[in-house]
């Protein structure tokens, strides 16, 4: 299968994948808002997994602008029992976890519910 048309089919996610192929990655932890701070200050980059939709790698260049934006405002805690999607604007947040990959260091992965 051709990975650029390769979509994210359920989540929590299980692997990673860009255009090349699989990505050598693995699940480390659930992270919040003071995790996602510190990471991205380390050099870390976001993906985006939305069912029915490729991941979404974020470029190092427009994380920062991406955390400040769209995500801090729509960020469920790791914590939260229960997401009640009508806290969160537009209906719909992401749940942050960290990945450790073996070419980029620590990802952040954020998966849409909505």
């Amino acid at each position: 299968m051709d990975t650029s048309q390769r979509i994210v089919t359920q989540t929590p996610l299980t692997e990673l994948w860009d255009n090349n192929g699989l990505v050598n990655a693995r699940r480390i932890e659930p992270i919040g808002k003071a995790e996602i701070v510190r990471l991205l200050r380390d050099g870390s980059v976001f993906v985006v997994a939305d069912v029915g939709l490729p991941l979404w790698w974020i470029a190092a260049d427009d994380c920062f602008a991406f955390w400040k934006d769209e995500v801090k405002r729509s960020l469920a805690e790791p914590n939260e029992d229960r997401l009640d999607l009508s806290d969160y604007p537009a209906s719909y947040c992401y749940a942050a976890s960290m990945w450790s990959c073996a070419s980029l260091g620590a990802v952040i992965v954020l998966e849409k519910h909505h």
